[in-house]
């Protein structure tokens, strides 16, 4: 279902709180256990943002 909403033009941007490289997986699963962060998106691509 999540695929289809956002295939069909969903913004996300409103519940996604925080982005991290995938090396910096430690903190961002640190942070989704808090309970105080939306949506966490781990970036795999090789080049830092």
């Amino acid at each position: 279902k999540m695929m289809a909403m956002v295939e069909s033009g969903l913004d996300l941007s409103p519940i996604l709180t925080h982005r991290y490289h995938y090396t910096e997986f430690e903190e961002a699963f640190a942070v989704m256990n808090s309970g105080l962060s939306g949506k966490v998106v781990l970036d795999w691509t090789e080049e830092r943002a």
